[in-house]
């Protein structure tokens, strides 16, 4: 069973930023004694037929051994209308694991559409998504996120978000707030009104 994976964005027969992808394939296999070069995504990429027309996920999931697979699915963005707080206690996912269950039973578990996790107070992710806050002149995310996310890195080298550390008392300053991942470019990302997260304005 594949212990990790990465999900690309495939648009128009194009998977893009691979190399984001492939910073963080390295930097999982090197924590785990793993060869940074038993995964190399562009040549993986490089032996499939990419679909040429259209929004596509391509799943690589890989173990530590360079053993891989590769899935494309038609890409549709999730409608989310509202979000719950919810307290991870300490809980982690530093590296892209299969293995999401305890993420996705507190979704489950939330009442809402989706989740904005925090540890003690101190904001971190969504459920499968980073998150920037805009104050009107500004975009910054949580400057430890759950998961580093490829987009959100390539945001902040570009100078477009700025990592701070949040926290949910810091909520009400913010006028909205975006969920990004790999599938999502910026300008495809809704913009959602605070009032949005439910279990904080109860």
């Amino acid at each position: 069973m594949s212990q990790f994976f990465e999900s690309i964005r495939v648009k128009d027969g194009i998977a893009e930023n691979l190399g984001f992808h492939q910073l963080r394939v390295n930097k999982t296999l090197q924590a785990f004694g793993a060869s940074s070069r038993s995964i190399e995504l562009a040549s993986i990429v490089h032996q499939l037929v990419l679909p040429v027309d259209g929004l596509f996920k391509l799943r690589i999931s890989y173990d530590l051994h360079g053993h891989f697979q590769s899935v494309f699915t038609p890409y549709q963005y999730k409608q989310i209308q509202n979000f719950a707080l919810v307290d991870i206690k300490g809980q982690s996912y530093d590296y892209k694991f299969s293995n999401r269950e305890w993420i996705n039973e507190a979704l489950l578990h939330s009442g809402q559409d989706e989740i904005i996790m925090h540890d003690g107070g101190l904001i971190k992710d969504c459920s499968y998504t980073n998150i920037v806050f805009f104050d009107g002149v500004n975009w910054f995310t949580p400057a430890l996120p759950l998961l580093e996310g490829t987009h959100r890195v390539r945001l902040i080298e570009a100078g477009f978000i700025q990592p701070k550390a949040l926290y949910v008392q810091d909520i009400p300053n913010f006028k909205q707030f975006k969920c990004i991942n790999a599938m999502m470019g910026w300008e495809d990302a809704v913009e959602y009104k605070i009032e949005c997260i439910k279990e904080y304005f109860l």
